[in-house]
């Protein structure tokens, strides 16, 4: 047998990643692959490893194609939970129908983001992507309504929701999270793409190019290809790409015949143009995703390549149940990450009132102005309570929706 391939990243990842990495970049060719050399390899951890990047059904679909001398319960493992994660997305390509029409018959248009559909029209079958919930764009006006649909349909908010001060969760958030308590299953109503502050396409430009899939009886609308490639860059970069299944997003669009100077004119608008060379960036080094010529510019700027050391450390270690010191190394990419517009815009955010600020002294509706000269003072307050509690005042809250 030959040895694993190596690149400029192997001595970064581990013998497990490295082979995870060479899976992936092979898995849509049909030519015969070289053999590689498995005598180091710790299937325990390279189990873990396929679960923890959510890539496992491409793997096991990749294996059953190619023969690569894998040991039969590594395979058989790959298959079970490929097997079970099927099982979830028919139940989630289910919800996503029954979802959809009711809001549909309410009078409410709506945009769905990743889940079951998004699994479908990358790699052309539902099972070969995981989803934890389902992610639905609607306009922002119409929240109040749809907390009451989703009530009808068995759903609750999962979380409690802090006060609403003068709308600043309309921008400073961009979903809010709904669960089924019968069903396990878990919405998250989107009314940004992403988190403010930041410029992005309105709903009506995100409708105005959408795109319908026939699921179960009905039709359910969905992102326009290019409107889904910037998306999927955000959501992969703003999660520091810990997991390598957006990144395998990445590869699959990036291999497709977009209108790619459309999507490049959309980045420049919307100030995503080093998102998107590092996206194409990773892209090419960890699975060697051609580059288109229209995005080639963005590959060279230094922004691009700026944060790619970061990147590859939380691939490397993930993000998920992190330590203290993780979650500000994580905190700070995400503010070199931003334009300098939104760095000054999230700078300025701080100045404005927080729910915490009417947790922490609750004022009547028609006074909440006077968070703003109280903002510092209840801030400090805040921070010199040694008791954890954060409230001056006990009092009834008002709900985000």
């Amino acid at each position: 047998m030959t040895v694993i391939v190596r690149d400029e990243h192997s001595a970064f990842f581990c013998d497990e990643k490295t082979l995870l990495l060479n899976l992936l970049r092979h898995r849509a060719e049909e030519e015969p692959m070289d053999a590689i050399q498995l005598a180091a390899v710790d299937w325990s951890r390279f189990l873990r490893l396929a679960k923890s990047h959510r890539v496992y059904p491409v793997l096991a679909a990749f294996l059953h194609k190619r023969m690569i001398e894998i040991p039969d319960n590594v395979k058989a493992e790959l298959d079970a939970e490929s097997r079970y994660n099927r099982l979830k997305m028919l139940s989630l390509a289910a919800e996503m129908s029954r979802v959809s029409a009711c809001l549909s018959s309410g009078g409410i248009r709506s945009l769905v983001l990743k889940g079951p559909l998004l699994a479908q029209d990358l790699y052309g079958d539902l099972s070969k992507r995981t989803s934890k919930d389902l992610d639905i764009l609607v306009p922002a006006e119409k929240l109040g309504e749809i907390r009451i649909l989703l009530a009808d349909l068995g759903y609750e908010c999962e979380k409690e929701q802090l006060p609403n001060v003068l709308n600043g969760w309309k921008w400073r958030h961009h979903h809010v999270s709904f669960y089924h308590p019968s069903h396990s299953l878990q919405i998250e109503i989107h009314w940004r793409l992403a988190p403010g502050p930041g410029r992005e396409p309105d709903f009506e430009k995100l409708w105005s190019r959408r795109r319908e899939h026939s699921f179960g009886s009905g039709h359910v609308a969905y992102l326009g290809p290019e409107d889904q490639f910037l998306y999927l860059v955000h959501h992969g970069a703003r999660h520091g790409w810990f997991r390598l299944r957006w990144l395998c997003d990445i590869d699959v669009l990036a291999r497709r015949g977009l209108d790619w100077s459309s999507c490049a004119q959309l980045a420049v608008m919307y100030g995503t143009e080093h998102l998107v060379g590092q996206a194409l960036i990773l892209a090419f080094q960890l699975l060697q995703t051609p580059t288109p010529k229209e995005l080639e510019g963005f590959t060279r700027l230094k922004r691009s390549g700026a944060q790619i050391p970061q990147v590859l450390s939380f691939m490397r270690d993930s993000l998920e149940n992190a330590p203290p010191e993780r979650v500000r190394t994580y905190e700070r990419y995400l503010f070199a990450i931003k334009t300098r517009r939104q760095k000054l815009l999230y700078l300025l955010g701080l100045l404005y009132p927080y729910p915490m600020d009417a947790k922490t002294l609750p004022l009547p509706k028609t006074f909440h102005f006077l968070y703003f000269p109280l903002r510092p003072l209840l801030w400090t307050w805040r921070k010199l309570d040694k008791t954890g509690k954060p409230s001056l005042v006990k009092g009834g809250e008002s709900k985000l929706l």
